[in-house]
Order: C-alpha cells, then structure tokens, then sequence
C-alpha cells in the first residue's frame, strides 16, 4: 500500500515547526508589488512583507500557483501507488484550488489526488490540513481521513477582526462584508466566513471591545458543545501579543483538543486583510 502526503498552499499560515512535524508541504502563492514577483515564504518573508506593505503605495497582487507548479510538488513527493491530499483555500477567494485539480488531472494514473476546498484561509485552511496529516501520522485508512478533513470543514467556526476593510475591499476579497464599507471609522467589525466567503457576523465600536467580544463568543461556542472536546487555532498579523493573550484565554475557557495553534498571517492573506488582524478558529471534535 502506498503512502499518503498531505500538501497545501501559503494561504495556511502554518508555522515551520508545524509543517515539519506533521510533514505538511506547501505550494507557495507569488506577491507581486508593481513589477518585482515574489514566492511567498521563499523569496520573501512575513516581516519583509509587512514592512514593505508599509512603505508602497501601490497596493500589492496575489497569484496563484500554476497547475505545473502542483505537478512539480506532486512528482517530488509522491512514488507510484501512493495518494495525495492537497488542501487548499476557499475557491471564493482564490484560484488555486482550481489550480490544483487540473494539476491532477496532468499526473499519471499511478498516484491519485485528492483535491480538498477547505472553504477557509490562513489557520482556517492550516487546522484543515493538520486534520489530515495528522490522520496519516496515526495510520488512518484513505477514506477515515478524508471523513475527518470533511467534519473539520463542515463545523470550523471563524470569527475575526481587522483594522480596516479596505485591503479586503481593494483586493475583491470582501464578499458579504461589502455593506460594512464606508461606516465609520470607530466601527470594527467582527468577520466570519460563510461558505467559504467573508460576511459579516457582529458590528462593534472599538477593536478592545471587538476583541472582548472575540471572548465572549468562544465561550457561547463551549457551551454549544458541553460534552466535546475542541479544536483551536489563531492567526495574527503583526499583533502577535494580542493573538497570545486570547490564546492563554482559551487553553483556561476550553476543553481544547491539543494546543492552540499560532499562525503568523503571511504574504498570501496579508495581501487581502493588511496588517493589525486577529482571526479565530474552532470546531467542536
């Protein structure tokens, strides 16, 4: 019996030690700022990013890998008879979902694909693709894991909070969001995700009192589900205290399932959400 591999693209945020241990690859997505193009996590890092963000003033593009570019990753990992998992953002918010099923489509019949729409982003899509490799280091069978990848999808709850709307608005990226655009500027809207798409979910005067509420709104999600245990993950950009303090907060509130993972918000999201973001994610196990 072959062997199963788990990849994904940046848009998962995954830390190194993350993706080490669980044997996690990624295809990176390329940041284009005016002519210069960048494969994110290789040829620019998260720092250089967010310090760059800061200085242009041409907002920066996202594009996302070409199928040859899956092809590449897939015929690197994988031997005949063996299976992938490839995990990827929401296909709401970009193409490289797209990208990865025609890339499996152009491999040989000897090695399936499994191309996975995680409906999410950033540790959205990260707590997706751990859901698998960790399924694959605990000798799951195909079709156990690809059942757990689906119940991850299918109960992850998201709640975030960004200094302002119009990196998403600017970027197309603002879905359901887009009524928000033009409140005033105290405003700090708590986001979601539905179906793969940001909406709206909560308006709140201030980012403390969002982020308050952020709180709150994990312990309405515990008393969902009195007897589970649940799955956390967090996601900063450049408010890497802010992200810690709520994460000892939950490890107090939650019968957590593992630790609360931590994923610094990369070029790939950054691109759409700027900088000052704070994003949360359960599901109940």
């Amino acid at each position: 019996m072959g062997k199963i591999h788990v990849v994904t693209d940046s848009g998962s945020d995954l830390s190194l030690e993350v993706k080490e241990r669980l044997g996690i690859h990624v295809v990176p997505l390329t940041v284009q700022f005016g002519s210069e193009i960048f494969k994110d996590g290789e040829e620019m890092s998260t720092s250089e990013f967010y310090t760059r963000l800061k200085n242009e003033i041409e907002m920066p593009s996202t594009c996302q890998p070409s199928p040859a570019d899956f092809v590449a990753m897939y015929e690197k990992i994988a031997q005949p008879g063996d299976t992938i998992i490839s995990v990827h953002m929401s296909s709401k918010m970009s193409g490289t979902y797209q990208s990865a099923v025609l890339a499996s489509t152009m491999l040989d019949s000897s090695v399936t694909v499994k191309v996975v729409d995680s409906k999410a982003a950033s540790m959205g899509l990260g707590l997706v693709a751990v859901t698998a490799a960790q399924g694959v280091q605990a000798g799951k069978e195909l079709d156990e894991i690809l059942s757990d990848v689906q119940h991850t999808i299918d109960h992850l709850q998201v709640y975030f909070v960004v200094d302002t709307l119009e990196f998403l608005k600017k970027n197309g990226r603002i879905g359901m969001a887009s009524a928000l655009v033009g409140t005033m500027l105290s405003i700090k809207p708590i986001l979601t995700l539905v179906d793969g798409e940001v909406a709206p979910f909560e308006k709140i005067r201030g980012k403390a009192k969002a982020l308050k509420r952020v709180r709150e709104l994990v312990v309405e999600f515990q008393e969902k589900f009195p007897e589970k245990k649940i799955r956390a993950a967090m996601s900063h950009a450049t408010t890497s205290e802010e992200a810690t303090q709520i994460a000892e907060a939950l490890s107090r509130i939650l019968p957590l399932e593992g630790e609360v993972l931590i994923g610094e918000i990369g070029p790939t999201i950054g691109v759409h959400t700027g900088p000052g973001v704070i994003a949360l994610f359960l599901f109940a196990m």
